[in-house]
Parts: C-alpha cells; structure tokens; sequence
C-alpha cells in the first residue's frame, strides 16, 4: 500500500511545484536513503537491475532514492533537475501474462529518473523499456509476488500519472493537483495509450484492472483522502500541508483493529493482510532556487521527523545500508527502538512524541526559507545540523521509552506481531 501526490504551481502557495511519496512495505522491509551522484557510462555497458541485465546509457543524473535495501530500484526519488517520481503496485489482467523476468517497478522509476531530464522524456524511455522487456518477477522482500505499477510524476513545471498493465500503458496529465494509490485510475480521459491504435474511447481501467483488489487494500478510500485533502488548501498547498497529509489518520484510529486501510500514514496489524507499514517518505520541493527534498529515512511517518536534503552533496552520516535485521549505527533501526517501543501505547505516546517532534520540523521550515536560495557551504551545514538535531531528539525519547517498564501491548494479538517480527530481526527487550 502506498500513496503518491503532487501540485503544481497554480495550486501552491509559493508558486513552487510539490511532490510526496510514501513506500509502504513489510515490517522489517528496512528502506534506505540513498544519493547517486551523475555518471558517465562507457558505450555498450550494460547495467545489472534486480532480475535483468540491460544496456545502460551513456549518462546517468544525479538522484536521490528512498529504496527497499534489496531492490536496485527506488519507490521515490528526484533527480538533479527536479524530476520527481513515486511509484505504486497495481494488479492488472496482463500480469498472468508475462512468463519470464522483467522490469519491476521500482527498477522502471529509477531508471527513468537516471536517464530523463523531464516527464515527457521519462515516460518515452520508461514505455520504451517496458514494451522490449516487459514487467516481471518478484517484486516483494518475502514470497514471490509480482505486480504491474503505476506511476505519478512531476518536474520543474508539468506533472503526470502513468499507469501499466503488462506491457501495455495509459498516461494521464495533471493540470492543477493529482494523487495516486494502488489502483487504476485513469479511464477514457487519458492523452496518449499504448493501445489508442484499437479504439479512442478505450476505458483504460475497466479495460485492465482487477475491480476486487483495489476496495481490499484501501486503494480508493486512500486516493479520496489525498486529493481531498489537496483540494480543500487548493491555492495554499505548502510544504507543511504535504508533511500533514503524509500523517493522516481516520478518526479513532486503532493500529491493532483497523480493519480498512484508509490512512495514508500506514501502521502495521496483527492480520497477515497487514504486515505493511510507512518505511520511508520524500517530499520535494522544486522551484527558482533549484532542487530540496525532505525526507524521514525511517518508519512510521507520525513519529518521525522530516530532515532537509539536498542534492550536489553528500548526505549527512546515517550509517550503513540498513538491511531486515537489526543494525544499531544506521539510522533506520536506530530509529525502531523509539517507533516499536511507542506502538505499544500509541494514542498516548504519538501525540507526546509529536509535540517535540512537530516544534523542531517547524525550526527546519523556518530555517530552510532562507537557506534555500544560499551557497552549498550553507546548505550542507544545514542538512547536517537538521539531520544531528532530529537524531538528538529522536535519542531523548529512545531513553524516555526504554526506561519504561510499563510498556505493553493491550491488544494480545498485536503484541505477537511484534515479538514476531522483533525476533526475525534481531531485536531484544522491547514490550510484548
């Protein structure tokens, strides 16, 4: 489950264009921030991507990813020149089709990000790729599970959905504000189809998508939220308003009962359908001043802080490559011990944890209006003091949390979830 929006600069209140992503994956499904500075490439090389080889081009841009540590893809990123991109599992009636390994989506979305400047030039290197080779393989950290993919993208003035089915493709303009979840949502109003060869009026979603699926992920409630919540601040969308919807949560929200997923801030459950959290989440910001994201690198998005990032740099230390065990330096499992030890009293803990949390988020903002437009000495100091800052704070609530010896799970089936997936990777003392 995952939940992709943008709005352009007729619906911002800067005028700049803002772009959000959160990937949603299994628990222990630990995502990385990663920075992969431009390069050139000699002619014929080729690239190794999660199941193919393939030819690489000659020149690859700057990105800044938040990825699943076992995937060469990404599930979010932007490029050097403001390319933005989120990717989302779709389940389509080509899937059953493709019988040998293909691209998988999040493969798809970083190499259109390495390889484009824009969106138009993303989407024709992105189809192109998908009709040679097709999509396929697993696309999970555990089982064998493939999906088709759809895509929300936006550059520096234009922004589009791009949806999949197969080896076949839809696109869709956004004019103003768009979000995106896991379904098919784009209908007869597409602007260019794989398949407009056969028929104009081509209902593209009813055409490829499986109409049982997408009410059981939540899908559609999900999509409702994001956009409505869009366009009631239609106008006056900032980035703070993106930081909110990325923490949404229905009313009388329970972690351990939810029985729909219409959250766009994604909790874990106790029903095997639900082993899926927020494990990762990027905000972009592109206007005159040039390229900034804002990302948490860790879990839980409302218990976690949005740090600035930005490109031309290297990130600040955030330890290594977190993989699905439990590594105490990188800041992705650092940040677990808070967020496994605040599920246990949820409704009392998120709120606390988020008044200190939303006062230092509200410095970063202050501060970044005016180190936004200064020098790389100025932006990479600033990214380093956010990123050490948010850590310290993160570290005061570790050691509040952990000297709490009343800490437990009332739900008894949600506790088992936990020490569950807490002995998978390694972790020890936490409440059960």
């Amino acid at each position: 489950m995952c939940d992709t929006f943008a709005a352009l600069p007729n619906a911002t209140r800067d005028g700049n264009v803002l772009f959000a992503k959160s990937a949603d994956c299994e628990i222990n499904e630990a995502n990385a921030l990663v920075r992969i500075p431009a390069r050139r490439h000699a002619a014929g090389e080729s690239v190794r991507i999660t199941h193919l080889v393939i030819p690489q081009a000659q020149q690859t841009h700057e990105v800044l990813l938040t990825k699943a540590f076992w995937t060469y893809g990404c599930e979010i990123g932007i490029n050097e020149f403001g390319l933005a991109m989120g990717e989302e599992a779709v389940f389509t009636r080509e899937m059953s089709g493709e019988t040998i390994n293909g691209i998988i989506g999040p493969d798809l979305m970083r190499i259109g990000l390495e390889r484009a400047h824009n969106c138009r030039e993303a989407i024709e290197i992105m189809t192109a790729l998908l009709e040679k080779f097709g999509q396929g393989g697993s696309a999970e950290l555990k089982g064998n599970s493939h999906f088709d993919s759809s895509y929300l993208m936006a550059d520096t003035r234009e922004a589009y959905i791009l949806e999949t089915a197969g080896r076949k493709w839809a696109v869709r303009q956004i004019e103003s504000i768009g979000s995106i979840s896991n379904m098919l949502g784009i209908r007869r109003d597409w602007q260019r189809c794989s398949e407009s060869s056969t028929s104009g009026s081509l209902d593209w979603a009813e055409t490829f998508a499986i109409p049982e699926v997408p009410p059981t992920l939540g899908s559609p409630l999900r999509q409702q939220v994001s956009y409505s919540m869009l366009e009631q601040v239609r106008g006056s969308i900032s980035v703070r308003t993106m930081f909110d919807i990325m923490r949404h949560h229905s009313d009388a929200y329970d972690p351990a009962k939810e029985p729909v997923h219409c959250n766009i801030c994604v909790h874990a459950g106790p029903q095997e359908t639900r082993w899926w959290q927020a494990d990762g989440v990027m905000v972009t910001d592109v206007d005159e001043n040039g390229v900034m994201a804002w990302a948490t690198g860790t879990s839980s998005t409302c218990l976690s802080i949005f740090k600035p990032v930005f490109l031309g740099m290297d990130l600040p230390d955030i330890g290594p490559l977190p993989t699905e065990t439990f590594t105490p330096a990188s800041l992705w499992w650092k940040h677990e011990l808070l967020h496994r030890r605040a599920m246990a009293d949820f409704d009392n803990l998120m709120p606390e944890i988020r008044k200190d949390f939303d006062a230092l988020e509200a410095a970063f903002l202050a501060e970044a209006a005016s180190v936004k437009g200064g020098s790389t000495a100025e932006k990479k100091d600033f990214m380093d003091d956010c990123f050490r800052r948010a850590l310290q704070a993160t570290e005061v609530w570790i050691a509040r949390l952990r000297a709490r010896r009343d800490l437990k799970f009332a739900d008894a089936a949600y506790g088992a979830m936990w020490k569950r997936f807490n002995a998978e990777a390694g972790l020890v003392g936490l409440p059960e």
